[in-house]
C-alpha cells in the first residue's frame, strides 16, 4: 500500500508516523513562564541532536486548535528548561502529567513529584529522575502554524545530572535507567530485553 500524504488529514497521518517510528524516547520537560508558573510535560518526539556541542532537541506540537502548549510558550519567554529521563516507575506518574490541567496548575504537585532545583537553568529538576539534562535554547525551528504542526526546540545542554548509582566511567547503566518508549495509541514499549553486537 503506498499513501500520500497530501491525500490525508492531519490525524491521519499523525497515526501513520507514530505507529511507524516506534519506539520513541520520552523527554519530560519542566519549564517555567515569565510568571513563575511551573510545567512538567512528556514529549515523544526526542532526540539527542549533536554530543558537540551538546544539543537535545524535542517537538511540543500545536494541539489540534493550532495552539501551543505551555512548555513551548515558556520555553520560548525563559529560553531554558530541563529534560529528564522517563523509567518504568515513573509511568503511572508521568502519565498524569500529560493530563489536560490549566496552565496555572504545577504538574508537579499535581502528579505528587518532588522537585529540587536546577543549578544552572530557572525550572526546577525532577528529584528522583535517573538523569536529568538542564538546557538552554538554541533555537526553535517552527515547521507550521496549523494544527499538529511542529516546533523543533533545540537545547544545549549546561548540565548533567545522573543518579550516583547509575553512572560509571561516564556510561548510564541501562539497568538503573530501566527506559520506557513510546509506541502507537496509549502502547509503552520496555528496554529490558538487549542485544549486544560488535561493530567490528
Amino acid at each position: 500500500m503506498e499513501l500520500s500524504p497530501n491525500g490525508l488529514t492531519p490525524n491521519e497521518m499523525y497515526k501513520l508516523l507514530i505507529g511507524g517510528i516506534t519506539p520513541r524516547p520520552i523527554a519530560w520537560v519542566s519549564s517555567v513562564s515569565l510568571d513563575g508558573k511551573v510545567n512538567l510535560a512528556p514529549f515523544s518526539f526526542f532526540t539527542v541532536a549533536s554530543a558537540n556541542p551538546p544539543m537535545l532537541c524535542f517537538n511540543p506540537m500545536f494541539n489540534e486548535e493550532k495552539l501551543p502548549k505551555d512548555t513551548l510558550r515558556n520555553i520560548r519567554e525563559q529560553k531554558e528548561f530541563v529534560i529528564h529521563s522517563v523509567s518504568y516507575d515513573d509511568l503511572e506518574t508521568m502519565n498524569k502529567t500529560c493530563h489536560n490541567v490549566g496552565a496555572d496548575v504545577d504538574e508537579f504537585e499535581y502528579a505528587d513529584i518532588e522537585k529540587v532545583a536546577s543549578s544552572h537553568v530557572t525550572p526546577p529538576r525532577i528529584k528522583n529522575a535517573v538523569v536529568a539534562y538542564e538546557c538552554k535554547l538554541n533555537r526553535i525551528v517552527d515547521l507550521g502554524e496549523e494544527a499538529l504542526s511542529g516546533h523543533l526546540v533545540i537545547g544545549e545542554v549546561c548540565a548533567i545530572h545522573v543518579a550516583d548509582d547509575a553512572i560509571s566511567n561516564y556510561r548510564i547503566d541501562s539497568d538503573k535507567l530501566d527506559s520506557i518508549g513510546r509506541m502507537a495509541g496509549s502502547d509503552y514499549s520496555l528496554t529490558r530485553e538487549r542485544i549486544q553486537l560488535s561493530r567490528n
